[in-house]
């Protein structure tokens, strides 16, 4: 099975992979189910560093999204890329793919992905979030896909039937990524 570690760990141990991998980043809003998983694809890291925002890679990647929103969010109306910082996807209603999800929440998926230029950085906070690094195996995708609904049914308290549906969803964007070609 593909192995996954704490992104952090992998730093601190130098273990992160130079010729690619897949991170998985989750914000969760204190008090809320209002979530945001970032999921970016990396190759042929020319360096990584920490800073006090994060670890950045000097290295091309793709990214995508998916946001959980709460039936009670009050600013459903509003474009998530328009959205306060925190609570905002660079992607517009148009651009995804909506559930609807049994308890009355939205999980957005992105239809495609975003190209990331030179360097990205994975963000660090203090509490609420996690991140952890995919090492590129044959049967990665299956990995991302189980951490994803997992993730989903445990951290977001969506149905298995609902969590299931948006990481067949995500993964079919994240399928899309082009960094290695």
């Amino acid at each position: 099975m593909a192995k996954a570690t704490s992104l952090l760990k992998a730093y601190l141990s130098e273990t992160i992979p130079p010729n690619g991998g897949f991170i998985i980043t989750a914000f969760f809003q204190s008090g809320s189910a209002y979530t945001i998983y970032e999921i970016t694809a990396y190759s042929n890291v020319k360096d990584i560093y920490r800073t006090p925002e994060g670890i950045v890679f000097k290295t091309d990647g793709n990214r995508t999204h998916l946001l959980v929103e709460p039936a009670i969010y009050s600013k459903k109306h509003m474009e998530p890329v328009h959205r306060e910082e925190g609570l905002s996807i660079p992607y517009r209603f148009n651009e995804l793919t909506i559930i609807n999800g049994t308890k009355s929440e939205k999980i957005m998926v992105p239809r495609d992905h975003m190209s990331l230029h030179s360097s990205f950085t994975i963000l660090e906070k203090a509490q609420d979030y996690f991140s952890f690094i995919f090492y590129p195996t044959k049967d990665v995708y299956i990995a991302i896909k189980k951490f994803i609904a997992d993730s989903l049914y445990n951290d977001c308290s969506l149905t298995k039937d609902n969590a299931m549906e948006a990481s067949t969803k995500i993964l079919e964007t994240i399928k899309k990524f082009n960094i290695w070609e």
